[in-house]
């Protein structure tokens, strides 16, 4: 019933305001040619990326680091984020057997400030994009142009500046290098804005999503907007866990962490929704985020810390080699502080001498090493050089002992977390952290 009403709702919209010859012409189909060098090919059960003259199913990572290590667990691409140093990275990543999805900045769109009216600025822009195409086009590692990261498409019937100048760069990348696809990467799978780009924008080759919590929505939303605007490749871009803007908060805003042990059965559940539907548009994954990042934590999205391998690693390496085997992970369950769990709102008076604890799905292992940090809040997304240079680790432990530590709560009024990073003999590390708030009532 609910595709009912939507097709329907759709349906009246673009006739009113379109005609009936759009949905027509974003049903026909470019013809292939066979000589690209990378190209998606229409099959019986979907679409196949060809590379090479050869099948080609993306299972990689986004980041600008770590090449040798994805190639090692059996990734075969990298998405790399910004153009600055794209040669060294694309000749690194031909080193270790790796296409590369090229990421072209260009801004997103905005209605407070549309860069887009400004036509002198849309000549430096597609100049820009039209020298770095040329410029790369012809590297062996190179797969695909993406085209842009959460634009914001907007949501309109007729076309604005933004979307024809986006169009007119889509073009500029086919004109200039017709060996590539071209992609662009959106929030979600929401049916509006990729209904909007199917309209709008129907000589893009593939579209591309950044999926976390929503990912279980992307088959169902595709063939419900394909229904109507015939089918279109697509690429998870961004494959991960749960997002702060996600996840449940304390009283005081601060998104609660899902342990890493958690994390890497999220990544297996939800790369099964997608690699295993057998008709599929999908031309892969990229798991989000391959190195070390600060989104709200550090600990949020990052797989690697200090060249250590997070647990979701194994996971995805056994997904990857399509390993019947389970990964041994630590076992960790959670983090109590003084017996509270992080949805408990801890607060803290200044200096309180206070205890934290690892409990794990069986007895502790003694092998197992614990290392335990606190930070004050990083507040929001805000990741700027201010915010990172003074996120550094706060010292107010006492003691440690085997899974616990004992710990005076900071003097300074405000939100923090307590971190734990427990270490496998191969160097595999699982974390967790508990947010809590230091509050002066005098």
């Amino acid at each position: 019933m609910k595709l009912f009403i939507y097709t329907v709702q759709v349906l009246i919209i673009i006739i009113a305001l379109t005609g009936l010859s759009v949905l027509r012409n974003l049903h026909k189909e470019k013809p292939v040619n066979v000589n690209r060098t990378v190209y998606v090919e229409k099959t019986e059960s979907g679409f196949q990326l060809i590379r090479n003259g050869e099948p080609f199913h993306i299972q990689g990572a986004g980041g600008d680091s770590h090449f040798k290590e994805l190639a090692e667990i059996g990734g075969n691409t990298i998405r790399v984020f910004n153009s600055s140093d794209l040669k060294d990275k694309l000749d690194e990543a031909h080193r270790h057997g790796l296409a590369v999805v090229v990421d072209i900045y260009i801004p997103s769109y905005s209605t407070s400030y549309n860069l887009y009216e400004d036509e002198d600025e849309n000549m430096l822009l597609k100049q820009k994009v039209r020298d770095l195409v040329y410029q790369h086009k012809d590297h062996p590692a190179l797969l695909i142009w993406n085209l842009g990261n959460e634009l914001n498409y907007p949501l309109v019937f007729r076309q604005n500046d933004f979307i024809k100048t986006f169009n007119e760069l889509v073009s500029i990348i086919q004109e200039v290098d017709p060996n590539h696809p071209v992609s662009t990467s959106i929030i979600g799978a929401g049916r509006k804005t990729m209904s909007s780009i199917f309209i709008h924008s129907p000589e893009l080759d593939i579209i591309s999503f950044n999926t976390f919590g929503n990912t279980r929505l992307v088959n169902r939303n595709l063939a419900q907007v394909s229904f109507l605007f015939g089918t279109k490749p697509y690429l998870l871009s961004e494959l991960g866990p749960d997002g702060p803007w996600e996840s449940s908060s304390t009283s005081w805003g601060a998104p609660i962490e899902s342990t890493s042990s958690i994390k890497a059965e999220l990544y297996r559940a939800r790369s099964n929704m997608i690699e295993g539907n057998e008709d599929s548009a999908s031309l892969g994954f990229l798991v989000f985020y391959w190195g070390t990042k600060l989104e709200r934590t550090h600990t949020w999205f990052s797989l690697f810390r200090d060249g250590e391998k997070s647990e979701s690693i194994n996971v995805i390496e056994a997904l990857w080699n399509q390993s019947d085997i389970s990964p041994q992970l630590s076992r960790m369950n959670y983090m109590l502080v003084n017996h509270k769990g992080a949805h408990d709102n801890i607060i803290f008076s200044p200096g309180e001498l206070s205890h934290a604890e690892i409990v794990f799905h069986e007895n502790y292992n003694d092998s197992l090493r614990i290392d335990w940090e606190i930070y004050h809040e990083a507040w929001y997304d805000d990741t700027s050089d201010i915010v990172v240079k003074n996120y550094k680790p706060i010292n107010t432990f006492i003691s440690f002992k085997k899974n616990e530590t004992t710990f005076l709560a900071p003097i300074k009024q405000g939100p923090y977390r307590i971190f734990a990073y427990i270490y496998n003999d191969d160097g595999t590390f699982a974390t967790t952290n508990t947010p809590f708030y230091v509050l002066n009532n005098q």
